[in-house]
């Protein structure tokens, strides 16, 4: 059957008119009438009766017209369907993210993506760095947002940092030292510290950080999860150095967060696998984390402190 006829026919009905009919499907009325005449003669159906200039649908054609809409519907599907292949790919996004990027950070990175690239089903997996490294050199994830990289799966896994986030100190409502506008590591001295547990590489970070000030603190607890410590710090327990991409979902339940001195800087890596393109939907995914991640830079980092006379 040729599309052609199934075009002209379906115009004229929608029209009346074989003469509008050609204008709409940009032909002459004569090639409307022959493509018309030609459908009849496959169809071994007679679809319009005629009456001099005047055209009147048989039944028939009534009937057919149904089903020749449905097809249309069909084909605007198919180029619907296909618009939305090239401007998001397959329809699903499948990341993965460290704990302590897997809350709020994560969510907020969600929330945005999918507001920018609606219905696309996004799967998330929390696991650790090391595991994260494992997800993409395996390609069971489109790409991984980890706080450090241990380059063990160079070959395999695309490593960038994103960013280097200001730590802050984590206070319990009514400390002492809230009222402070900076807080010095100094302070923490002989203070009840909570902590994370002992080889996760953040752990070593702080803990480096304040043994190179000779700051001894008094660790209190040890725990895996920076919401777990935001948690505790909240309940009076004791304080500590926090990553703020993690802690500013605290602040609302009672968590003061102040500018650490000298500063500590927590990474942000994206990893993704270095043998194939990114797809289009995980490099809009990786533009929502860039934007989030600036707005977040820019909100930690402490303003300089303007001088009056």
């Amino acid at each position: 059957m040729n599309p052609k006829s199934i075009e002209a026919f379906r115009a004229v009905m929608l029209t009346g008119s074989m003469t509008i009919a050609a204008r709409d499907i940009h032909t002459t009325q004569p090639n409307v009438s022959r493509l018309i005449s030609h459908l009849e003669y496959e169809l071994d159906m007679k679809l319009f009766e005629r009456a001099g200039n005047k055209l009147t649908p048989t039944d028939e054609a009534i009937a057919f017209l149904v089903e020749v809409q449905r097809y249309y519907l069909g084909l605007k599907t198919l180029s619907e369907t296909a618009g939305n292949i090239k401007r998001f790919g397959s329809g699903r996004l499948r990341i993965a993210t460290a704990p302590a990027l897997g809350l709020g950070f994560i969510a907020r990175a969600v929330r945005r993506f999918s507001e920018v690239c609606p219905g696309v089903t996004v799967s998330v997996r929390t696991n650790n760095s090391a595991t994260l490294e494992q997800l993409i050199a395996s390609q069971l994830c489109d790409l991984a947002l980890a706080v450090y990289a241990s380059g063990g799966n160079s070959n395999a896994v695309s490593v960038e940092k994103l960013a280097d986030i200001r730590g802050m100190c984590a206070l319990p409502p009514g400390h002492r030292l809230a009222d402070r506008p900076v807080i010095e590591a100094s302070d923490f001295e002989d203070e009840p510290f909570v902590s994370l547990s002992l080889h996760d590489g953040m752990r070593e970070r702080v803990d480096a950080f304040f043994n190179d000030l000779h700051v001894r603190r008094s660790m209190l607890v040890e725990t895996e999860f920076f919401a777990t410590v935001c948690c505790m710090v909240m309940s009076g327990i004791g304080l500590s150095v926090v990553n703020p991409l993690v802690a500013k979902d605290f602040v609302a339940q009672g968590l003061i967060l102040k500018p650490l001195a000298p500063s500590i800087h927590f990474p942000v890596y994206l990893l993704s696998p270095s043998h194939r393109p990114a797809s289009i939907l995980a490099q809009r995914f990786e533009d929502v984390v860039r934007e989030l991640l600036a707005e977040d830079v820019k909100e930690f980092t402490p303003q300089p402190l303007v001088k009056t006379d």
